[in-house]
């Protein structure tokens, strides 16, 4: 099997019930961003591979962005995708909000599973900044993607600081676990209300080895959960100018201070034996979200998202789902890649220990290079899927 059949079968397993020629033409786009074309009309349009002229195909491409049935398809798509991938009782979501254009006039929130290096995308929307981080944008997005998840599954979403104790309230009475970094200024209470003190004085006891606190935060509303304080060793990073040396503004500063902090997690996870080495390992599985924001606008490393300039929401909508598509399909590429063990030929280096390329680039080299995989490897490479979404679940529950 090439590459371009595996890119189609994928695209329309998770498009079943779509009218055969909107389902051809968005295929025929994601191969075009796969095969190299950034995230813009343009791009896309010529990055068509079509006996027509590019003009025509530009206009193909523009039509697919302004397709309604296609924007109101969108939510099958997703719970198509949710199907395949939450096969786990309890899988581990990250969720966060990303910047799509830097006038702010729009933000993506996107719900992730976690998997091996890389997230794969299960839901997200495009807000305006007037729903931007709002509670009822939160209650309707979690509300949407209970719809979407196969019954009986509750996940562990995993959020950043930015998500406060409303979101995790939202997440209680959806019967779900969560994992969430709280930072200053916040208060906490160990005594039930007596005494209630800033986290940062438990800054000073944090080490390597997780510490637990049965507490309270959110002195006004107070919410009971476990706080799990840890602090890892220090990486030894700066951020250095130029010509070499360590930057010393106050932006650089600022942020230096703020990634020295300690992790101060809370949950609802219950109590089992290594609580505090299970709830670090699960918040570390959050960086894989932003690294598939990262895949999805750079130009240099992912699809090129920063490079379009749509303003009309719902269009923005069906590209973000086309970038979603197309990150899925080379994810599934570079794990098939890996299983065929043919990703030591793509590496700058020797190292045969462990992988070195993320999937999402593994799939970039593999169409690049037309590289075709036995049906055999296909379905040792679905096979290890499985096995993967098994390990990065959490299944202790």
């Amino acid at each position: 099997m090439n590459v371009r059949t595996i890119l189609t079968n994928i695209v329309s397993f998770v498009t079943p019930k779509m009218h055969a020629t909107r389902q051809k033409a968005l295929s025929d786009c994601v191969h075009s961003l796969a095969n190299g074309s950034a995230a813009t009309v343009t791009s896309i349009g010529r990055g068509i591979n079509s006996g027509a002229y590019e003009k025509h195909s530009i206009k193909r491409a523009d039509r697919l962005l302004s397709n309604p049935h296609l924007l109101r398809e969108q939510s099958l798509i997703y719970g198509a995708i949710c199907r395949l991938f939450c096969t786990a009782k309890h899988p581990t979501i990250s969720i966060d909000w990303s910047d799509l254009d830097e006038c702010k006039r729009h933000f993506l929130l996107r719900a992730s599973l976690s998997f091996d290096g890389r997230a794969i995308t299960l839901y997200e929307e495009v807000h305006p900044l007037s729903t931007k981080e709002k509670p009822a944008a939160h209650k309707l997005f979690l509300r949407r993607l209970s719809l979407l998840l196969p019954a009986g599954c509750k996940p562990v979403i995993v959020t950043d600081a930015g998500f406060k104790t409303p979101w995790f309230r939202q997440i209680e009475a959806l019967g779900w676990y969560f994992v969430g970094r709280v930072r200053k200024p916040c208060f906490y209470t160990t005594d039930n209300g007596g005494h209630w003190q800033c986290i940062s004085q438990l800054y000073a006891t944090a080490s390597q080895r997780p510490k637990l606190y049965q507490a309270k935060i959110a002195r006004n509303t107070p919410f009971a959960c476990t706080l799990t304080l840890y602090k890892q060793k220090a990486k030894g990073r700066h951020a250095l100018n130029a010509d070499g040396s360590v930057k010393s503004s106050k932006t650089s500063q600022s942020n230096a201070r703020a990634n020295s902090d300690p992790w101060l997690l809370a949950s609802n996870l219950p109590k089992t034996s290594h609580h505090g080495k299970n709830v670090v390992a699960i918040y570390r599985q959050r960086m894989q979200i932003e690294e598939s924001f990262r895949d999805m606008k750079s130009t240099q490393f992912g699809l090129g998202f920063e490079q379009n300039y749509t303003i009309k929401l719902n269009r923005l909508s069906i590209l973000v789902l086309l970038t979603n598509l197309a990150s899925l399909a080379l994810i599934l590429l570079g794990v098939g890649v890996t299983v065929a063990k043919k990703h030591w030929q793509f590496q700058a280096n020797t190292q045969r220990e462990k992988r070195v390329l993320s999937f999402h680039t593994l799939g970039l080299r593999a169409i690049a290079k037309r590289l075709k995989l036995t049906a055999k490897q296909w379905r040792d490479t679905l096979k290890h899927c499985i096995h993967l979404l098994d390990t990065t679940s959490y299944s202790i529950i």
